[in-house]
C-alpha cells in the first residue's frame, strides 16, 4: 500500500517519534551514500515490506513532508513507533532482517486479547501497519488481512493511549482528538481503496460495520451523500426514458433495480432500514419500478404481447424496495389487481373468440327494440342469433353465464313479442261488436296463437335456466287451452273426451280471464268431478254445446255475469 511503501518516514528510514536532531543527521547520511552510489547503512526502512527506490530529490522530498505537524501526523499513522522497548526492539529486528513472521508472532501475542494497554498500544499500531501494507498490493485486495488491520487502528486510535502517540509525532501546539484522527486514518484509507478498485466501497462500509470507535457515524454519514444524488440522477433519467417511449418502460425499470442495487445496499448497511433518509430513497426507487411495470402493462394490454408476467416482475422488485406503509400497500394492490389480470386470461382469451358474434347480437337486439312486436320478427329474432349463440356456446360451454344470458334475452325478446301480439289480437276481439269482424279476428287469432305456440317450441329448445323456462312452460301451455277454445268456438267436437284441454266459455266470461283462479277450480271440478259419472259426462256435453252462443248473448252484461260468478262460487 502506497501510504506504507511511500511513507516520508521510510524514506527517510525513521521510526515515528524521531527528533528533529535525529531528522537531520539520517537525512544528511542518506545523502552521502546516494552521492557515493552506496547502499545505506541499515535503517528503519525494512526492505521486506517492498521494494524502495532512493534518489537525492525523494528523501528531500520526504523530509519536506514532515515538515509540519498536520503532515508529520498524516504519515505516522501508516509508519511504525516504539513504543515499548523490550517487545517493539525484537521485532523491528526481525523486519530488518526480513523476518515478518517473527514480527507477527510478537505484536499478536500481545493484542491477542484486544484490550489496549500502556504497554501493548504500540503493538496494535505496528502489527495494523505491517498488516494493511501486506492486505493491498496494488488492485489485489486482501478483505480478510485488511479488516484485522483496520480493527487493530481503530482500537489504537479509541484508546486514551493516543495522546502520547501524538505527542511524539507532533509537538505541544498541535491539537486534534480521537475522532479527528479516526477520520484521517479512514479518509486515507478509502481514497487508495477508490483508486485501487480492489474492493467496493460497500465492502468497506460492511468492514466499518461491525467496528465500534467514535467517529464511526460521523464517517458512515459522509458516505450517504453520493450515493443518494447517483440513486436520484437513476430515477430521473428512468423516469425519462419510459415517458420518451412507453415500450422501453420495463427495461428501464428492470435496469433502476440493478443499476440502485448496491448503492440501496450501502444506505441500508449504513443508515440501517429504519432511517427515514433510506427508507425515502427506497421508496422513491420503489414508485419509479412500480411506476415503469404499470405504464409497460399499459401500453401492450390491448395489443398481442402479454405484458403479465414481465409488469409482475417489476412489481415484485418495486415491492422488495418499499420501506414505508404508502409504497408497500401500492406495490401490494397493483400485485393483487395484476394476478388477477394474469388469473383471468383463459377467460379473456374465450372473449376475444366470441367478440364479434357477442357485438353482431347486442346489435340486433338494439335493432329489435325498433321493430314491431309481432310473431314475424319474433321469428326473424331467432332465426339470425341461434346461429350466434351457437357458435358464442361452442367456445364458453353451455352453462357459462354470459352464454345463458344472451340466450336468455334473446328468449325473452322474441317470447314477449309473440304475447304482445296475441293480446293487441285480443283487446282488439273484445272491442269489436260486428259479428263478421269478431269472425275475422278470431280466424287471425287462431292463426297468430298457433304461431305462437311454434315459437315457443323453438325458444324451448334454446339453453334457458329453470326460472324461465318455468314461465315458457306456463305460457305455452296458456297457448294450448287458446288453441283447444278455438277448435271448439270453430264447431269442432270433443270426439268423446272431456279432458282438461278445452275451455269453459260462461265461466272465462264470467270472470273475465280464462286463466283465472276461480276458472282453474271449476276446470279442475270439470276433469276430476263430472267426466268421471254418466250424468256428469252429459252436462258436459249440453254446456260445450250452448255456451258459445251464451257467452255471446251475455256478453257484457256485468249484473248477469255477477250472478252467474256467485253460482260458480257457491
Amino acid at each position: 500500500m502506497k501510504l506504507i511503501l511511500n511513507n516520508p518516514y521510510r524514506t527517510v528510514g525513521l521510526l515515528v517519534g524521531a527528533t528533529a536532531k535525529e531528522q537531520d543527521k539520517q537525512i544528511k547520511r542518506l545523502r552521502q551514500f546516494i552521492e557515493a552510489e552506496q547502499d545505506p547503512d541499515e535503517d528503519f526502512s525494512f526492505h521486506t515490506l517492498g521494494d524502495l527506490y532512493r534518489t537525492v530529490e525523494t528523501v528531500s522530498d520526504a523530509a519536506s513532508r514532515l515538515n509540519l505537524d498536520s503532515d508529520k501526523m498524516d504519515a505516522a499513522l501508516f509508519w511504525f513507533f516504539k513504543g515499548n522497548f523490550i517487545t517493539d526492539e525484537p521485532a523491528f529486528d526481525a523486519l530488518k532482517d526480513s523476518d515478518q513472521k517473527s514480527s507477527i508472532e510478537i505484536w499478536t501475542k500481545l493484542t491477542s486479547k484486544g484490550e489496549v494497554t500502556q504497554r501493548n498500544s504500540s503493538a496494535f499500531q505496528n502489527l495494523s501497519t505491517l498488516i494493511l501494507c501486506n492486505a493491498i498490493n496494488g488492485s489485489i485486495i486482501n478483505v480478510e488481512l485488511l479488516e484485522q488491520g483496520i480493527s487493530l487502528k481503530l482500537k489504537f486510535l479509541e484508546s486514551n493511549f493516543i495522546k502520547e502517540f501524538k505527542a511524539l509525532a507532533t509537538d505541544e501546539t498541535f491539537k486534534t482528538t480521537k475522532k479527528e484522527l479516526q477520520l484521517l486514518f479512514l479518509r486515507q484509507l478509502q481514497s487508495v481503496i477508490e483508486k485501487n478498485g480492489g474492493i467496493t466501497p460497500y465492502r468497506l462500509v460492511e468492514i466499518l460495520n461491525r467496528q465500534e470507535f467514535s467517529a464511526k457515524e460521523n464517517f458512515l454519514i459522509g458516505f450517504i451523500q453520493k450515493p443518494i444524488e447517483q440513486i436520484e440522477k437513476q430515477i430521473e433519467e428512468c423516469k425519462t426514458r419510459r415517458k420518451d417511449n412507453k415500450a422501453n418502460a420495463a427495461s428501464s425499470g428492470t435496469d433502476l433495480y440493478k443499476k440502485t442495487a448496491d448503492n440501496l445496499s450501502q444506505l441500508k448497511s449504513i443508515l440501517g432500514a429504519a432511517n427515514i433518509k433510506f427508507s425515502s430513497i427506497s421508496d422513491k426507487v420503489s414508485a419509479e419500478v412500480l411506476q415503469s411495470g404499470i405504464e409497460y402493462f399499459l401500453h401492450y394490454k390491448e395489443s398481442n404481447t402479454d405484458p403479465g408476467s414481465v409488469s409482475m416482475d417489476l412489481f415484485r422488485k418495486s415491492k422488495s424496495l418499499a420501506v414505508g406503509n404508502i409504497a408497500k400497500q401500492r406495490s401490494q394492490e397493483n400485485t393483487e389487481n395484476l394476478q388477477e389480470w394474469i388469473d383471468d386470461k383463459p377467460e379473456r382469451e374465450k372473449e376475444a373468440k366470441i367478440i364479434f358474434d357477442f357485438e353482431k347480437i347486442k346489435k340486433l337486439i338494439d335493432e329489435n327494440q325498433q321493430k314491431s312486436n309481432t310473431i314475424a320478427n319474433a321469428r326473424q329474432l331467432l332465426a339470425t342469433a341461434r346461429p350466434l349463440l351457437y357458435n358464442i356456446k361452442s367456445v364458453l360451454g353451455h352453462n357459462d353465464e354470459l352464454y345463458l344470458g344472451l340466450s336468455i334475452r334473446i328468449a325473452s325478446e322474441a317470447q314477449g313479442m309473440c304475447i304482445s301480439e296475441i293480446n293487441k289480437l285480443q283487446e282488439r276481439f273484445s272491442a269489436t261488436y260486428d259479428n263478421a269482424t269478431k269472425m275475422a279476428v278470431i280466424i287471425l287469432l287462431k292463426q297468430k296463437v298457433n304461431e305462437a305456440y311454434e315459437v315457443n317450441v323453438t325458444i324451448g329448445s334454446m339453453d334457458l335456466n329453470q326460472t324461465f323456462r318455468n314461465s315458457l312452460i306456463t305460457n305455452r301451455n296458456s297457448l294450448s287451452s287458446l288453441k283447444s277454445q278455438f277448435v271448439n268456438i270453430g264447431g269442432g267436437s270433443r270426439g268423446g273426451s272431456t279432458g282438461g284441454s278445452s275451455g269453459c266459455y260462461i265461466a272465462t266470461m264470467a270472470y273475465g280471464d280464462y286463466n283465472h283462479p276461480q276458472v282453474m277450480i271449476l276446470r279442475e271440478f270439470r276433469d276430476n268431478a263430472l267426466d268421471k259419472s254418466i250424468w256428469g259426462k252429459w252436462f258436459i256435453k249440453t254446456y260445450y254445446h250452448y255456451s258459445p252462443r251464451l257467452v255471446e248473448k251475455l256478453k257484457g252484461k256485468k249484473t248477469i255475469n255477477s250472478i252467474i260468478r256467485k253460482s260458480l262460487n257457491y
